[in-house]
């Protein structure tokens, strides 16, 4: 499929694990996409020689970063039509030994983060072409909306920007809809990425995992880009204010 020719995208944490994998699917469909990470060494190791790919330095928590990756893609670019806020982190330690630092720096990225973004890239967002919705994409998850204790206790840090996520994306479907900018969300199950290739080594994490999955099997990125691909999509057109669950019937237990 080319659903996306001609169409311009933005996807935060592009470098690797599932926004690697979305910004190949919208390269796969036609997109050309400005991908976003701290880490470019490994944007570079990942997209470097595509000319259909815009690599662009962001810190999401940072205004300044973000207001500076929004120029280098308006001059590239000159608009936006799909922007995925995708970029996020966990640190795994009980309530306990919870900092104050560490509960900011989560939310910070996860939930704050797509804020900062998602206002940056407004402009580019409503400069976009008038002949398709253009579309936000935020990746919350699961534990937006309920609690997975794989590790024997929740990441309350972790459940709790994502939830915040969850209720922006709500929230911003409706402040933007009358300007024909869809917002949704796409709430991954537990999937295999090099984020949580470690904690996949033990049996006991595995067996817990497909113990609770009705299909059976692990997620992968290309499981998420899928779901991102539709509703970024104008098969989604009328589609605004809702999440997508991609957990392989984690949520239906």
């Amino acid at each position: 499929m080319a659903r996306f020719t001609d169409r311009l995208v933005a996807v935060t944490g592009a470098a690797s694990g599932n926004g690697r994998a979305i910004a190949e699917k919208f390269l796969a469909e036609g997109a050309r996409v400005a991908a976003l990470d701290m880490n470019t060494d490994a944007l570079e190791s990942v997209f470097g020689g595509n000319n259909n790919v815009l690599q662009v330095a962001c810190n999401v928590a940072d205004v300044d970063s973000s207001a500076e990756a929004m120029k280098v893609i308006d001059k590239e670019f000159g608009r936006l039509d799909v922007l995925v806020n995708n970029a996020g982190i966990v640190k795994h330690g009980t309530f306990e030994e919870l900092s104050r630092e560490e509960w900011d720096q989560v939310f910070a990225v996860n939930s704050t983060g797509p804020f900062i973004v998602s206002q940056a890239a407004s402009k580019l967002l409503k400069a976009g072409k008038p002949d398709h919705t253009r579309a936000i994409v935020n990746i919350t998850s699961v534990e937006a909306h309920i609690v997975i204790a794989s590790s024997g206790h929740p990441q309350i840090h972790y459940n709790a920007s994502k939830g915040a996520l969850l209720q922006l994306t709500r929230a911003l479907s409706v402040e933007l809809a009358s300007s024909g900018i869809r917002v949704n969300a796409v709430a991954p199950g537990f999937i295999r990425t090099p984020f949580t290739e470690e904690a996949l080594k033990s049996a006991e994490v595995q067996k817990f995992l497909l113990d609770r999955t009705p299909m059976g099997r692990i997620g992968l990125p290309e499981d998420v880009a899928n779901g991102v691909a539709f509703l970024a999509s104008d098969e989604a057109s009328w589609v605004t204010g809702t999440t997508l669950f991609v957990d392989g019937g984690w949520t239906v237990l």
